[in-house]
């Protein structure tokens, strides 16, 4: 297992990025801003350089760190697409919007949020190469794969053998464990969802922290929904680690499960979709339509979440189309 990055070497580069760009674009974006936010959006990303240039950091203040450098990481956003902001501008039940956004007559109220900590796949999880071979399987499905003990030889031919039956009849939630000649569990695949290629994707398998991880992403969808601004489009951003993306979607959209009332794909004898768990599911919190996840890495771009059937029956299209050109 590698070594884990850190805060220094994950966010550094964007935190130095971040400070060149206020600080390279002052006078055009001070209409559109304010003198006085720009400045502070300087002085904050200058004590996180400070910060994540420092050998070592207390949790709080690596965490209010991530913190700033999400927020500063949205507002250049909004500003180098012409958007003038607002800062921390209240709603009606007291709460605050992180920013108000304006265009051509467009408004768009964002709420930042930091994924909870700690998030998923800081680690870096390889899967040995002999396991590799599973990924020629022909089924259309997503298996995380956890190796406790190497296995050689005989063993290992029996267990890739064990393995390629249950990745092409195993249903969606299923679990394998293959022991070792001490009875103990060497290897463990999970099929976990339905793959958009037509063959087997193996992924780390970081069961224990997803299951952990969805119910606090949707505590902190809830948290950004309590502080929507009535009668206006609002969009939730989320920013984390790259491995946050799949806990998040699960969140918002449902887990995976096998649909018996949908036809399945060209192919395959099971169709799969969502569960009625996720934050958007059903008609519930009508008013949350847009969602964005973004990593907090330097060469990283926004994915867009779009719940379009109510999009297009009930949204502002003007602010979706805002938001898609800032966020997808």
């Amino acid at each position: 297992m590698a070594r884990a990055p850190t805060d220094r070497t994950r966010l550094g580069p964007l935190a130095r990025r971040l400070a060149t760009l206020v600080d390279g674009n002052g006078a055009a974006w001070e209409p559109l801003a304010g003198a006085a936010l720009l400045r502070r959006f300087a002085r904050t990303l200058e004590t996180a350089v400070v910060a994540l240039d420092g050998l070592a950091a207390d949790a709080p203040a690596a965490d209010r760190t991530r913190s700033a450098l999400a927020e500063a990481l949205v507002a250049t956003r909004l500003l180098a697409h012409g958007c003038a902001i607002e800062h921390e501008v209240a709603t009606p039940s007291g709460r605050r919007v992180d920013f108000r956004a304006r265009r051509d007559g467009t408004t768009l109220d964002v709420h930042v949020k930091r994924a909870p900590q700690p998030t998923l796949r800081d680690r870096r999880v390889t899967i040995p190469p002999s396991f590799r071979a599973l990924e020629e399987v022909a089924r259309g499905v997503v298996a995380t794969i956890a190796v406790a003990r190497p296995l050689r030889g005989r063993t290992l031919a029996l267990a890739l053998e064990e393995s390629r039956d249950f990745l092409l009849q195993a249903s969606l939630g299923e679990e394998l464990a293959i022991t070792d000649a001490e009875r103990a569990v060497a290897v463990r695949l999970r099929i976990v969802a339905p793959a958009a290629r037509a063959t087997v994707e193996l992924v780390p398998d970081l069961s224990a922290s997803f299951d952990d991880h969805v119910p606090r992403f949707q505590a902190t969808l809830r948290k950004a929904f309590a502080q929507f601004m009535p009668r206006s489009e609002n969009i939730v951003v989320v920013c984390g680690s790259a491995g946050g993306i799949d806990p998040f979607a699960t969140a918002l959209l449902g887990s995976h499960i096998e649909r018996w009332d949908r036809r399945p794909r060209a192919g395959e004898l099971v169709a799969y979709g969502r569960a009625g768990d996720g934050f958007w599911s059903g008609a519930r919190r009508n008013q949350s339509r847009l969602a964005a996840w973004w990593t907090l890495a330097d060469d990283a771009e926004p994915l867009l979440f779009l719940r379009e059937g109510l999009a297009a029956r009930a949204g502002n299209g003007r602010a979706i189309a805002l938001a898609r050109e800032i966020f997808a």
